[in-house]
């Protein structure tokens, strides 16, 4: 009797652990990039492998779990033209220049159709490559993960600058259904964006406020003396931006939102 007791009450602690550790789970199951954090310029050849992990499809009417199939996914970085910048929390009113000497052409896309059929970049005018977009085929079925290949090119602080670290806030979203702004919901797409007054800030949304970014430290010069500690820069895309760049265009036809 005692050790069927003994056996129960940790059958039962066991259970509760498991039942916290998958809601703590559910809980950050945003999605991400593979390696949120980088040193500047520490890669051969200047580039770092990564990815967007996608870790859940969006909400399930008929279930109320996130498990509908995600049938494409797009990703922009800040231009670094007309980007938020922050120092500390505090307003920058200069350039990224002044943190980052190299930033323009920030990632290239690793061609890979396991899940989705079709990929295509996002650029700007003068064909610097700020985001990629991937989707179609047999897309990513609900329930499963997925991991979106691309790589960064390397960033180099500027060795003049009091800057330990640059984060860069990326705008993504994942969609399982194709709609127009207006039908942005839980149900057709799974935002991971920063709230700074665009179209795709998903107020009232799963993901609100709560986008990947990617912070890359300082490495290769030290700080100098006059800056003690050192200050965190944080680099957000702007709404105008976001509003321009984040959408899918294939052959001149927006495709995505419609």
């Amino acid at each position: 009797m005692l050790k069927s007791t003994k056996f129960k009450m940790r059958a039962l602690i066991l259970m509760t652990a498991v039942g916290l550790a998958g809601a703590s789970q559910f809980a950050f199951a945003h999605t991400r990039l593979k390696t949120p954090e980088i040193q500047e310029n520490s890669a051969m050849h200047g580039s770092d492998y990564n990815a967007v992990v996608i870790a859940h499809g969006c909400e399930n009417p008929a279930t109320g779990a996130v498990d509908a199939n995600t049938i494409g996914t797009v990703a922009v970085f800040p231009d670094g033209k007309d980007s938020i910048i922050t120092v500390d929390g505090a307003p920058h009113t200069g350039s990224l220049t002044d943190f980052v000497t190299n930033w323009g052409n920030p990632v290239t896309k690793v061609q890979d159709r396991s899940i989705f059929a079709y990929e295509g970049y996002i650029k700007d005018s003068l064909g610097n490559k700020l985001g990629f977009w991937t989707g179609g085929g047999s897309g990513l079925t609900g329930g499963f993960r997925a991991v979106v290949p691309f790589t960064t090119a390397g960033v180099i602080i500027n060795e003049a600058s009091c800057a330990k670290s640059v984060t860069f806030v990326l705008g993504i979203v994942d969609i399982c259904q194709i709609t127009n702004a207006a039908g942005f919901s839980d149900e057709t797409v799974q935002m991971w964006t920063p709230a700074v007054g665009s179209i795709y800030d998903g107020t009232g949304l799963h993901g609100f406020d709560s986008p990947a970014t990617l912070k890359v430290t300082r490495s290769i010069t030290p700080l100098p003396a006059s800056c003690g500690a050192g200050v965190d820069v944080v680099v957000k895309p702007s709404a105008n931006q976001l509003n321009r760049d984040l959408r899918i265009n294939i052959d001149g036809n927006q495709i995505w939102p419609q």
